[in-house]
């Protein structure tokens, strides 16, 4: 069974079914979603939790019995999967189908950060369509974000002007995660006031423009339009070109080191912490292996001098290609060759 974000909250008002798929690429979207089948789960009187995170090397066959085992505290749980790829290969994809058709008193919750055309045939996901609920998200249209904060400021108890609906609206740049926080410090700040596009632009911080965790994040994400525009306020507020290289490099490091171990066949799990890649974090660099990192690092020695002002070239303007190169699939870098 399928059904919309929207029409998810009514559809778990009936009988709970034995697995639900959380599937797409908008975080606040997904994890209300992921919340409100849990709110549903509780209420049907089930406390026990049980999460696993899966990256690659997961050990299906240990998740298997962990889940046919009894529960310790009560007869039924709430297996929480937590997929870092869709893509799960034979073994992953038998396992949770298997599961899905006799998952005893149990309920499967499954959330992954994507959803498109291809994973609708998977065995596994549509196991769970046959036997569950599948909620696949969509990115928002810009045209619809309007209505949709005109929504949830007024479930804030936040009133905006429609001028000011669209400059949150290109403040946040389509973030919704980001959308709903500033109407939630606006819901503190001001309630009850009518807010005007004047008012909104004081009041509200300008998500579009992040720190260099954000400029990172859009090299992972492969928005090379965010790229620029994060590297040129990065510029404008005056960041030290050569600390900011440094941090990406480090990052870099880490997701070089991450390719060669893959192509070596070694787990990922145990080397993330050795690089200061934790939690939600490790999946988001997993999704941008295979981008060969090692010659962006190669490439980054060079970066580094022109940083530094001990190689000829314009810092800003190499930072940019460069980056733009490491937000590229190994395929189309070519275009960008320094």
């Amino acid at each position: 069974m399928r059904v919309s974000h929207d029409q998810l909250e009514r559809s778990l008002s009936s009988k709970l079914k034995t697995a639900y798929l959380i599937a797409g690429d908008e975080p606040l979207l997904v994890i209300e979603a992921a919340d409100q089948v849990r709110a549903a789960v509780r209420k049907a009187g089930v406390d026990e939790r049980l999460i696993f995170d899966v990256a690659a090397g997961f050990d299906w066959d240990s998740w298997y019995m962990t889940t046919r085992s009894l529960g310790l505290f009560a007869s039924r749980r709430l297996i929480e999967l937590r997929l870092a790829s869709p893509k799960l290969g034979a073994e992953g994809g038998a396992a949770i189908a298997e599961f899905v058709k006799d998952p005893g008193d149990d309920v499967l919750l499954v959330q992954v950060g994507e959803w498109g055309k291809p994973m609708e045939s998977l065995s596994w996901v549509e196991a769970i369509d046959h036997a569950g609920m599948v909620v696949p998200i969509r990115p928002m249209p810009i045209s619809d974000q309007p209505r949709w904060i005109e929504a949830r400021a007024r479930k804030l108890g936040v009133e905006l002007t429609d001028d000011a609906q669209m400059e949150l609206v290109a403040l946040v740049e389509g973030n919704l995660l980001a959308a709903h926080q500033e109407l939630f410090k606006l819901s503190l700040l001001v309630p009850g006031q009518k807010i005007d596009a004047m008012a909104l632009v004081d009041l509200v911080a300008d998500s579009a423009r992040f720190d260099v965790f954000g400029l990172f994040d859009a090299v992972i994400a492969g928005r090379g339009d965010r790229v620029r525009k994060v590297l040129a306020g990065l510029r404008a507020e005056g960041t030290d070109a050569p600390t900011l290289c440094a941090f990406l490099i480090s990052q870099v490091i880490a997701l070089a080191g991450a390719d060669e171990l893959r192509q070596s066949g070694a787990r990922l799990q145990s080397y993330w912490p050795t690089v200061r890649v934790f939690g939600p974090k490790q999946s988001t660099y997993e999704r941008a292996l295979g981008r060969d990192w090692p010659q962006r690092l190669r490439e980054a020695a060079q970066i580094d001098l022109v940083c530094k002002g001990r190689a000829a070239g314009l810092p800003w303007v190499s930072l940019e290609r460069w980056l733009l190169r490491c937000s590229l699939p190994a395929s189309k870098v070519a275009r960008f060759a320094a």
